[in-house]
């Protein structure tokens, strides 16, 4: 669901570029003369975004994309050679970025993203100016027959690169699902349909426009995510349960969820141990039962919202939740707490209990007149619960 949801957008963007591709020289000749600017605004806006919220590898593609429109505007581009070395060294250099983990824009770390930034630029104006006779050996030779390649302009070595590259992206997008690596894939997509189409105003409005959009779409849901997602869990935070609760009316019960002596937990086993913890339990409540939605209000406290459903009926599914996550070993390595042992001693694997304390009230219950009176109802409740000896649920 995750990848279909982070793919279904950039699949959109792809077809609606095609398409507008198609039916680019039926515009009137004043749209088209307002297009030759969308690039350029799409290209502020992605640099601005990104760096906002430090977003590397979006800034990165942004300026692959932009640095390859100038160098084609500006006509350095006119020979086969220099064409098939630009078309690899976008391809190449899109990989790298996508490959490379998020290290800042201006950073030392960012330091082997800008290496092979100058490094290609490099070699792109080394080929273009010299015509490097071991480029065109490489590039421009026929590695299969050219009966195979037929239906496009770039030379077989390139479309056997090109697809090299998608399918590297393919499979990344399919591995680490996000909006960030799927809009890798499409801009990848998209040289590639504009390289193989050749350079032309309309192919640079069109497609270079497009992956743009898909950068500044990537960046929209990335802050988004860091607004109102969790990064440990990957649950929603409490940003977004505040905005949830503007939102409900009528039957609804709230539960509020802690880790029975979590911090005693963290002081035995470390906080490494106690973070998987909370990701283990985060992934039960995902499949919480009853339709509860849950949330990361904070620490090692969980928030659950059950609609048009009242606290009784809640309560069954909190003890299916609260039964799952106590019957769950929770396998943990125990090493020496002693410094000195640590050279020595091997850790060792330990299975331990992890259980939790819920409570629970509904939008029914006497003194609830909003959901914030709920969740401090159910957070009493809860309370309720640690006093009775944990491991249960209150309402």
């Amino acid at each position: 669901m995750r990848i279909i949801k982070s793919l279904v957008p950039v699949l959109i963007l792809l077809v609606a570029a095609v398409y507008a591709y198609q039916q680019y020289s039926l515009l009137p000749d004043i749209i088209e003369q307002v297009l030759v600017i969308v690039p350029l605004l799409l290209a502020v806006t992605s640099f601005a975004s990104s760096f906002h919220f430090n977003r590397s590898v979006l800034f990165f593609y942004a300026l692959v994309i932009t640095l390859a429109n100038v160098v084609l505007e500006m006509g350095l581009i006119t020979t086969t050679l220099s064409y098939a070395t630009l078309s690899v060294v976008i391809l190449l250099q899109l990989l790298i970025i996508s490959l490379l983990p998020e290290r800042g824009i201006i950073s030392l770390r960012a330091i082997p993203v800008h290496l092979s930034f100058a490094l290609l630029i490099g070699l792109t104006a080394y080929v273009v100016m010299t015509q490097a006779p071991w480029a065109a050996q490489v590039l421009l030779s026929d590695w299969l027959p050219a009966r195979y390649f037929d239906w496009t302009r770039l030379a077989p070595a390139v479309v056997i690169i090109f697809s090299g590259v998608f399918l590297i992206m393919l499979i990344l997008s399919l591995l680490k699902p996000s909006p960030q690596t799927s809009a890798g894939l499409g801009i990848v997509t998209m040289s590639i349909i504009q390289m193989h189409v050749g350079y032309s105003s309309s192919s640079v409005n069109v497609f270079s426009s497009a992956a743009l959009l898909m950068c500044l779409y990537a960046v929209t849901q990335e802050s988004w995510r860091m607004a109102y997602l969790d990064e440990l869990t990957g649950l929603p935070g409490r940003r977004a349960l505040r905005e949830k609760f503007e939102q409900l009316s009528g039957m609804y019960t709230v539960a509020m969820l802690d880790v029975d002596h979590f911090k005693k937990f963290n002081d035995t086993f470390g906080h490494d141990c106690g973070d998987t913890v909370l990701q283990m339990i985060a992934a039960r409540l995902r499949k919480v039962s009853g339709g509860g939605i849950p949330y990361r209000y904070g620490g090692e406290e969980f928030s659950i919202l059950f609609r048009n459903i009242d606290v009784i009926e809640a309560k069954v599914h909190l003890d299916v939740l609260r039964e799952q996550i106590a019957s769950t070993p929770f396998v943990v390595n125990r090493g020496s707490r002693r410094r000195s042992d640590r050279k020595t001693s091997a850790k060792k694997k330990k299975s331990v209990k992890v259980t939790v304390s819920i409570g629970a009230v509904d939008s029914h219950a006497n003194n609830v007149a909003s959901p914030w009176d709920a969740l401090k109802r159910a957070d009493q409740a809860l309370y309720r619960a640690k006093h009775k000896g944990r491991n249960c649920v209150c309402v």
